[in-house]
């Protein structure tokens, strides 16, 4: 595996780290009825910045361990950050089925809205198409590593 590619399956492998955290809160949090009544919209909004906190921190964290980590191994002091036109075309390629994945997902919220579904689960319809974006995202530039473009 390229450092590219091992740096593609940190960011999955914290992604899922992150997504599954806070699946697990905010279930408990929804059993427990927080996101009901009049401050739901607050609680909701909290989640939603203790994710997005929570997945920066881990990622940066995750970054760090692998580089470290990857130094160890390969005895490599500082791995090439050489960006060719190959790792941009297949990160564009991946970033474009990320995107129509988000816009799936908004348009799922927003027929879940209409529908008069709750706030609660027109954001995390949001939220959850952000994360398939990203872990597709993430498989999509791991394919195309390995095909070979």
């Amino acid at each position: 595996m390229t450092y590219q590619e091992k740096n593609v399956a940190v960011s999955l492998i914290s992604g899922v780290i992150v997504f599954a955290f806070y699946a697990y809160f905010t279930r408990q949090m929804y059993q427990a009825g927080v996101f009901e009544g009049p401050g739901a919209g607050a609680q909701i909004g909290k989640s939603i910045l203790w994710l997005i906190f929570g997945g920066i921190i881990v990622h940066i964290i995750a970054q760090i361990v692998f580089s470290i980590v990857h130094a160890i191994i390969t005895k490599e002091a500082k791995p090439s950050s050489v960006v060719d036109e190959r790792d941009r075309l297949i990160e564009l390629r991946a970033l474009r089925v990320a995107y129509y994945i988000i816009g799936a997902g908004f348009v799922g919220a927003m027929i879940a809205l209409a529908l008069e579904q709750t706030y609660f689960l027109t954001f995390n319809i949001m939220i959850f198409s952000f994360f398939a974006a990203s872990v597709v995202e993430g498989l999509v530039q791991l394919f195309l590593y390995r095909r070979g473009f």
